[in-house]
């Protein structure tokens, strides 16, 4: 008989399988890191080798444009994550 895997638990095989490579995490208020995985806890909170900012900016004419800061080791709180992909 199977059991189906629980959310966390498909989150955090995923999380394993990415350590390190390089990934993008979308955060909230309109930022992203990339950088590679270097670890993780059970609350999601994850640390980021060699991690670059990205921060969206909009101007008045609905233009675009993004600046990227190199900030070296992160830790983000897993609070804070929406989406990660790896690149």
């Amino acid at each position: 008989m199977k059991t189906k895997m629980s959310e966390e638990g498909i989150a955090t095989q995923l999380l394993q399988e990415s350590i390190g490579k390089n990934v993008l995490v979308k955060l909230k208020g309109r930022r992203s890191i990339t950088g590679k995985i270097k670890g993780f806890d059970k609350q999601m909170n994850i640390v980021i080798a060699d991690a670059i900012e990205i921060i969206e900016h909009t101007n008045d004419n609905n233009s675009e444009k993004d600046q990227e800061l190199q900030i070296g080791d992160a830790l983000i709180r897993g609070d804070n994550v929406i989406t990660i992909a790896v690149l």
